[in-house]
Parts: structure tokens; sequence; C-alpha cells
């Protein structure tokens, strides 16, 4: 018993890090990278904007929230290179997978079958987000937080959550927008204290020393989010951020879920799937499992980038619901094929990320000469991590008060006549896009280079603009 529970652990280890071969740079990592080499090198924590033109021209204000997770990028890429990056996101992939086993692992053993399902689920659900990203740090601590919390729910001798302070400094240091999480969950398990008398509910029953471990973590969760350069501001730094009508309509990962992507219909299933699962089993469900489903699937619903959230949460709920069922299988066969699977598709299919994505021909000439620059939304990490002062890039909260939505809705081949309110001279744009069919068919506009991806134009003559560099 104890070799097959081993063997499935490896199994469900395995299978939730294969997103690893889904692996890509992302446009943030490089602006990510350059952050934590200025960090690194000057031995201080910008306040302002170092990076594009526009927003050291305006002295925009920004909050620099994931600067330690850039030192640490940097220090990881300094070292290893692409390889030390790949390394370093498989590590936070199996810690992370880790504890997910950690979660429910003795109803795992109980059900081989649904576990193998369960992994497979959660490798989808990763599969587009193994970018060196610091939400990768983010599941990692919040998957720790669930487990220390339902460990205390569970049993009332555990110390486990004494940790709670320690994970939220790392946590508002690596990924100040998410780490109000964690004194969010603390909340929902007090409350879970007030016991409601609903018949559909099983009654959560915590005892007054429990009670006073989550008041504990609750508290010191949020005064060590107060640790880090930015003071109390990362309290309100989240909370912020989901104001932002513009970062939420314009940004993908912002966006509601949407039924017109697999993505979307992938997030929709899972989320029928979770809900047939605990209604198929006929058991009364707790509150504290009813209060952290509904609140990760309406987040998830109102913004996919939620969803893992929602994943790493059921993980510790779901299989509890779980029946039994007449499928046996053989796991030592499993995992050969698994492992066979993956050693063919490195062998075969597998292609290593890009890592440069603009050609030596844009960026020698973008050096060379004299630019004021508009570039794709995308293109905007990879130029500062080149050098070059972009317009816009990633950081789209800093930009949220300014420039963002003129930005989106160029992007979007709207109001295309907004190029006219900035006095810019050169053009390095996504290929195939509206806003490269408007420079394209604009005389005003010369093609000076194109690669597979980008195009870079240039304007035919100085033209003298009436509008400031500061349009707001």
């Amino acid at each position: 018993m104890k070799k097959r529970n081993q063997l499935l652990f490896i199994i469900f280890i395995t299978i939730v890090t294969i997103s690893i071969f889904l692996f890509s740079y992302g446009s943030d990592f490089f602006w990510h990278l350059k952050i934590g080499e200025y960090i690194t090198t000057h031995q201080k924590i910008p306040f302002t904007d170092l990076f594009s033109w526009y927003g050291t021209q305006n002295h925009l204000p920004w909050i620099s929230h994931e600067w330690l997770f850039e030192v640490i990028l940097f220090e990881w890429f300094h070292y290893g290179k692409q390889f030390g990056i790949f390394i370093m996101i498989l590590l936070l992939l199996i810690a992370t997978s880790f504890i997910l086993w950690k979660q429910n692992s003795k109803v795992f053993t109980r059900f081989p079958f649904q576990t193998i399902l369960w992994g497979i689920l959660g490798m989808l659900m990763f599969a587009n987000k193994t970018m060196p990203r610091p939400h990768l740090f983010s599941y990692l601590f919040f998957a720790l937080t669930i487990y220390i919390c339902y460990d205390t729910y569970q049993n009332k001798q555990s110390k486990k959550i004494y940790i709670a302070p320690i994970l939220s400094i790392l946590w508002s240091n690596i990924h100040g927008g998410s780490s109000n999480l964690s004194y969010l969950i603390y909340s929902f398990f007090l409350l879970s204290y007030l016991n409601l008398n609903i018949k559909y509910f099983k009654k959560d029953n915590l005892e007054k020393t429990q009670i006073k471990k989550f008041l504990y973590a609750f508290f010191s969760s949020i005064l060590a989010i107060l640790i880090n350069p930015h003071g109390i501001k990362m309290l309100f730094y989240p909370y912020l951020n989901m104001t932002y009508h513009t970062m939420i309509t314009c940004i993908e990962e912002w966006q509601s879920l949407s039924l017109y992507t697999i993505d979307g219909w992938f997030y929709l299933l899972f989320i029928i799937g979770i809900t047939i699962t605990i209604v198929h089993s006929k058991k009364k469900i707790t509150q504290i499992d009813f209060l952290l489903l509904l609140s990760f699937t309406f987040l998830g619903i109102k913004s996919t980038r939620m969803m893992p959230y929602l994943y790493i949460v059921s993980t510790s709920i779901i299989p509890k619901y779980w029946i039994n069922n007449k499928i046996k299988i053989t796991l030592t066969p499993v995992l050969i094929s698994i492992v066979s699977i993956i050693i063919l598709f490195y062998t075969t299919i597998y292609q290593s990320p890009n890592f440069h994505i603009v050609s030596k021909e844009m960026i020698t000439y973008l050096k060379k000469e004299k630019t004021i620059l508009y570039n794709s939304y995308e293109l905007g990490g990879y130029l500062i991590y080149q050098n070059i002062p972009v317009f816009v890039d990633g950081r789209a909260d800093l930009y949220i008060d300014t420039i963002l939505c003129d930005v989106c809705e160029i992007e979007q081949g709207k109001g295309l006549n907004k190029l006219e309110k900035y006095p810019f001279n050169t053009f390095i744009v996504k290929r195939n896009t509206k806003l490269e069919n408007y420079l394209s068919n604009n005389q005003q506009y010369e093609l000076k280079y194109k690669d597979q991806q980008n195009a870079l134009y240039i304007l035919k003559k100085d033209k003298t603009k009436s509008t400031t560099t500061n349009p707001i």
C-alpha cells in the first residue's frame, strides 16, 4: 500500500508539472528582469518610472510591488541564464503541486482514478500560466495558506498557522498585488465560527483555541504586509487595481470569463464539474467549504486570472465529496506511459520559447536613431530589457491615470487618430493588427523593417505637433 501511495504521489506531481512544457517568457518577463538588474546594481528600489520616455518626462509615481521577485529573477538569470529561469519555474510548480497533494493526501490515496484526473485538471489550469512572473510565487503562497488553514481547522493542536506573518511578509514583497488574499482567507475561517442554521450546511465545530489562532493569523498577516518599501499603500493597492475599468476591459487576463475562447469553456466546465461533484455526493457541505468555493468561483468568473486560485481552493474541498467508483487502475504502467509521453514530446515536438522577440536590425535602429517611440503594449517589456525608452509596457497600473486608455483604443484599432496627440516619429507594432494596417495604408508613414512578428515604421517627415507630450 505504501509503494502504491508513493507511485500515485509521483504521478500526481508529474502530471501537474507537465505544464512546464508550455512555458513561455511572455511580455512581462523582460521588464521584471530589467528592474531586478536595476535594484541589484543600484541597491535601491525605484518609486517613480525609469523606463518609459513618457513616464520619466511626467515623473509618474510607481508602486514596485514585485521588487523582491524581480531581484530573485535577476539572480537566477544572472547565474543560470535561460536554463536557470526554466529550473526556477519547474521548482515552483513542483513545490505548489506538493502542497496541493498535502492538502488532501489521505483522500487522494483512496481514489487513484479521480486523483489522476484532478492532476490533469491542474496541469490544464496552470498551462498558460507557466511564465516567469510573480504569480507563480502567489500560487505557492496561496496553496500554503489554504493548507495551514485547513490543517488548523481539522486539528486544534496544529501549530502550522504561526508561520502566517512570515508568509505575508514574503508575499507582500514578491507579489504585493495579491498579498491581500492571505488575511482574506483567515477571515473566511473566522466567519465559519458563526454557525448558520441552514439544513444544507454541516456545522463547523471550531473551538476557541482555533478561533484564537485564526485571529492571530488575520491580524499578524495584516501587520506583516506593512513591512514593505511602500508601507500602508500595499494594503489598499490590490483593491485599487480592481476598480480600474480600463485595465479590466483591455487586458486579457483581467477580463471576465468568456465563452468565445477555449479557456473560457474549460473554466466553465470546471465550475460545473465541481458543482455536480458536490450535489452528486449528497453530502452536506460545511460553511467554510461553501464560502470559499462561492467566493473564488465569483472571482474566477469576474477575472479569469483568479481561476488557478479556485483550483487550489477546490483541491482542499472537492476530493472530500468524491464517491467510490468501480474503475481500477494499475499505477506502474500509468507512470511509465506518462514518462514515455514526456520524453517523446520533448524529443520531437517541443520547442524552446523564443527569447529574442524583436529582430536585431530593429533593436539596432532604435538604439542608433533619436526616436520618440510608439510601441505595441506587448513589446514594451522586451524593449525595456534592450535599454530602449518605451511609450508603454506591461506595468498597466503605472499608466492607468494617463495614457493606458489611449493605448487600449489604439491597440484595438479604435480612435487611431489619437496617435496625433503625441509627438511620435517611430512606431514598432505587432504585425497583422489593425494598427499595423493603419500605418501601412497611411502615406505619412514608411515601413523601415519587418520580421515575422513585428513591423517598424517611421514618420516620413517630422511634423510640428501642437499637442504637449502630456495630454492628460
